[in-house]
């Protein structure tokens, strides 16, 4: 079985540009926080993301060799920031962003 902390949390760190803490919530939940700068003040808000993967994501990374999650990871960076975008724009301060990935493709 996969370690889906170890897979996701680079590809968040990356996409944020910090040190995201997270942690396993599930069978195939990972849940994550991290702080964005409030461009009105000096504060930084929270941000807290929920990403679960679906059945058959989650049967894909287990089955997958070191170069196939490589290529996975890579598809999840794309599929985040496209996502994370959208709730971006969509902002509700105080609420966790969901994201449930149903597809990542190894190319």
């Amino acid at each position: 079985m996969i370690d889906l902390v170890a897979f996701v949390k680079p590809v968040l760190d990356e996409i944020t540009g910090q040190d995201v803490r997270i942690w396993l919530a599930g069978q195939r939940v990972v849940n994550a926080n991290w702080q964005i700068p409030d461009s009105r003040s000096r504060a930084w808000s929270d941000r807290a993301l929920e990403i679960e993967m679906a059945h058959e994501v989650a049967e894909q990374l287990n089955h997958a060799d070191q170069r196939a999650l490589y290529q996975l990871q890579r598809s999840l960076d794309r599929f985040l920031r496209e996502r994370l975008g959208v709730h971006c724009k969509q902002d509700k301060p105080g609420k966790a962003i969901v994201i449930v990935v149903d597809r990542l493709t190894a190319t």
